[in-house]
């Protein structure tokens, strides 16, 4: 089973999308933080990052920064969610090779789509 890490500060979203991702088949880990799920990353080892670009102390793009330096062994896809629709942002995500930038509000089956495209189910 594929595992993913949810990032978000926004509580309701995380546990939806949770719930969603669960339903297709993928083992989901949530995190509040970056901070979080930089602890829990090792230990969880997952599949693919599905993060907010914008939270409290710790961004998404540092966050992945982090991730990217210690796992130099292993590329793991990042998906970036902003309620920005800036330029700037698509920019460092492109930087960062991330795999999709993806503006909120979005419709759920398109990010499905873009998860399965990104980390088909096994």
């Amino acid at each position: 089973m594929k595992k993913i890490m949810l990032v978000d500060d926004e509580e309701q979203l995380v546990a939806i999308m949770a719930s969603v991702l669960q339903d297709e088949g993928f083992s989901v880990t949530k995190s509040l933080s970056a901070e979080e799920a930089l602890e829990a990353f090792t230990s969880i080892s997952p599949d693919l990052v599905i993060t907010d670009v914008r939270m409290q102390q710790m961004d998404g793009f540092t966050m992945c920064e982090k991730v990217r330096s210690a796992q130099r062994d292993r590329e793991i896809p990042f998906i970036f969610l902003t309620g920005l629709d800036d330029r700037r942002g698509q920019e460092r995500a492109v930087q960062l090779r991330a795999s999709a930038y993806v503006n909120k509000p979005f419709d759920v089956d398109d990010l499905i789509g873009l998860v399965k495209k990104v980390l088909p189910p096994t």
